[in-house]
């Protein structure tokens, strides 16, 4: 196993993820436990629901 760490907004991370989707890359959307913003941390969840069927 390799690991990416994107250390940016979830709008970023969503580029990532769609971009990884799109070509079939499988991949996972995890929490990281770090200091975010409410706001933050509600996208981030929905990142890690919307991007679940994309687990390896």
């Amino acid at each position: 196993m390799a690991k990416i760490e994107i250390k940016s907004s979830p709008e970023e991370l969503e580029r990532v993820a769609t971009f990884l989707a799109n070509n079939n890359i499988k991949f996972n959307v995890v929490k990281d436990y770090g200091n975010h913003s409410l706001d933050d941390i509600d996208k981030y969840e929905h990142l890690m629901n919307k991007y679940a069927a994309s687990i390896s």
